[in-house]
């Protein structure tokens, strides 16, 4: 499957994701994909929150020379629910974030602070923001 950043990939199990680049992932790479975004739901569940509305993908997270990694060094998935929480994994850790801006009406500034405070990507906060936008114009 290719995970492709202007189209969005539907699969049976998941809800529409975006990635942040084009990269062909393989099966084992998909399946943690699949794994990440089960984690993430376990935490989104115990905190009672609606299923995720928007999630970001950074493929080069889950592979490297067509092997899976099974975690990465930086954030590889991202999931936002509706009441603006940020849930995030890098393939070992989930955590929760609740930012401190609107994250569809927040501007590169702050979007570059909320990165540096929060340890979430850059380009998948501006990704998020874009995708969270074009949910609710």
């Amino acid at each position: 499957m290719c995970y492709h950043p202007s189209v969005m990939i539907s699969r049976a199990s998941a809800p529409a994701l975006h990635p942040t680049r084009e990269m062909d992932l393989n099966e084992p790479s998909r399946a943690l994909v699949d794994f990440d975004m089960a984690s993430i739901r376990q935490v989104v569940a115990a905190r009672r929150d609606p299923e995720p509305a928007v999630w970001i993908l950074e493929p080069a997270g889950y592979q490297k020379d067509g092997h899976p990694l099974r975690d990465s060094e930086t954030v590889r998935l991202i999931a936002y629910v509706a009441s603006g929480t940020i849930y995030a994994t890098d393939g070992c850790n989930a955590c929760r974030h609740a930012p401190d801006v609107r994250i569809e009406t927040a501007g590169p500034e702050d979007l570059a602070r909320l990165s540096a405070r929060t340890q979430l990507p850059g380009p998948m906060l501006a990704l998020l923001a874009r995708r969270i936008q074009e949910l609710d114009p």
